[in-house]
């Protein structure tokens, strides 16, 4: 239980290191045998032709080596066989958990998605309600008997304004681009027509007012000496 945990911790990298190094140790084993094979085939004449006492235990000594190696060997082969199925493992786990965590980043994007298309859908719908306010209460304004702001006037203006917002996004290419010189912004040139109108509406009150001054009030008390006041000669 203990050697599954901690076979799925292991990285594939870490695997394939151990991978690695149990080849190294297999590799090594292998030029081990070949080098007791090369001095088995000098030994083996003098051992069992003359009986060589030295002969023989020196060959006694490489068949122990060569039994201990082949048990060597197989336990490699197995722990490589063991070493490579677990680099398979691990390279499943990271594929698996690269794949949740795509999947997690995705369903975040696709949350931020929708956001941003209500968001859009609203804006337009508020940009739609409120122009269609502003083209009512000009044509309300020209009812009363003002000429401007006119129609064609908040068409043109706003035009531009569209297409200056438009700059700034992802469809700019879409519309045609519209030089620095003539972008507008709603709430600019409504400001100034706000002022002219209320200059326009305030001028025949200030005139009133005016009038009611020069002609009913008492300005001798403010005539510096030698000043007359004009309005008897009327």
């Amino acid at each position: 239980m203990t050697t599954k945990t901690a076979t799925k911790q292991l990285s594939a990298i870490d695997a394939q290191k151990i991978v690695d190094q149990l080849e190294s140790k297999a590799a090594e084993l292998a030029e081990t045998r070949a080098s007791d094979e090369r001095e088995l085939a000098s030994i083996s004449f003098a051992a069992h032709a003359s009986e060589d006492q030295k002969a023989l235990a020196r060959l006694e000594t490489i068949k122990a080596r060569a039994v201990k190696r082949e048990l060597d060997a197989r336990s490699l082969d197995a722990a490589i066989a063991e070493a490579k199925r677990r680099v398979v493992e691990a390279q499943a786990d990271a594929a698996a958990a690269d794949q949740r965590r795509v999947a997690l980043q995705a369903r975040s994007l696709l949350a931020s998605l929708r956001d941003a298309g209500k968001t859009c859908d609203e804006a337009l719908a508020t940009f739609a309600a409120g122009s269609d306010v502003m083209k009512r209460v000009i044509q309300e304004i020209n009812a009363l008997g003002f000429h401007h702001p006119t129609g064609m006037q908040y068409m043109s203006l706003g035009e531009r304004a569209v297409r200056t917002a438009l700059v700034n996004t992802a469809f700019s290419r879409a519309f045609e681009a519209i030089p620095p010189s003539e972008r507008q912004e709603f709430n600019d040139f409504v400001g100034k027509w706000c002022i002219s109108l209320e200059r326009e509406i305030a001028a025949p009150v200030l005139a009133v007012i005016a009038t009611f001054l020069a002609c009913f009030r008492d300005w001798k008390p403010y005539l510096a000496p030698g000043e007359v006041d004009l309005r008897r000669h009327f």
